[in-house]
């Protein structure tokens, strides 16, 4: 199965952002403290600091914490060489500019800091809706009538969406190998693999995702992984997500049975 187009998109639009975040980290507090300089009978070293201090902000937000504190270091060494006597050089004379030049550090890190919290708690927000998202649209299909085959392709087609996979199978219980099983807290390898050459080869490609209905194990979910990928890889909301569409389709199954 290929990747659809929108997450080629993504993964060229993060690109782009970390190049333009690397860039802003790396040369902006530069060109910055360089522009400024002619200004420095006009404009109080504080306020030329605080401009830097913007550079730091802007990098933070396209990059993260790394690049944040990247850009941190390079403002105040900038601040430090264009803008404190004696000028073109690290040493530093004067009391207060080496307050400034050290509080241009510690404020550019803590953006960085607080730039990546709050990146990370939109996500996990936007993630959890997604969940309740899918879990809603599952139970409204059910509720509607549509026949278990339907039920299982919309969440196969969800997992290999969810765990960028490169193709899912659902197999009714009993099954005829045992591969690693999705959990919440990773992959948990079965005993047998550790027997078993051939399910050994077949586990560095494929794990399961059970469907379970008040204790009866129902099915399974195949996942097959992309070449480089591992189970291990998959992000701790992706996965509560896909553990939580397979309970919510094992509720259903069972439900049908009766």
């Amino acid at each position: 199965m290929t990747r659809t187009a929108g997450a080629i998109a993504a993964e060229s639009a993060n690109r782009t952002r970390l190049v333009a975040a690397w860039l802003c980290a790396l040369v902006v507090p530069i060109v910055v403290a360089v522009v400024c300089v002619p200004l420095r009978p006009q404009i109080p070293a504080a306020d030329r600091a605080l401009l830097l201090a913007v550079t730091v902000l802007v990098a933070a937000v396209l990059g993260g914490r790394l690049v944040g504190a990247v850009a941190a270091l390079v403002a105040a060494f900038a601040f430090d060489f264009f803008h404190t006597r004696p000028y073109y050089s690290l040493r530093i004379d004067r009391a207060v500019d080496i307050e400034t030049a050290v509080l241009l550090l510690v404020v550019g890190i803590a953006i960085g800091e607080l730039v990546t919290r709050s990146r990370y708690y939109r996500a996990l927000a936007g993630a959890s809706r997604q969940e309740l998202e899918r879990v809603r649209h599952l139970a409204e299909l059910a509720a509607g009538g549509e026949p278990p085959g339907r039920l299982i392709r919309v969440v196969r087609n969800q997992l290999v969406e969810l765990l960028d996979l490169d193709e899912c199978d659902f197999e009714e219980a009993p099954f005829v190998d045992s591969l690693p099983r999705l959990r919440h807290t990773g992959v948990m390898l079965p005993v047998a693999l550790e027997r078993d050459g051939e399910a050994m080869v077949r586990a560095h490609t494929q794990i399961e995702l059970p469907v379970w209905g008040e204790g009866l194990e129902l099915g399974r979910f195949v996942l097959t992984l992309r070449p480089g990928t591992t189970g291990v890889d998959f992000p701790a909301d992706a996965r509560a997500s896909a553990l939580a569409l397979a309970d919510q389709l094992g509720v259903i199954l069972l439900a049908h049975r009766r």
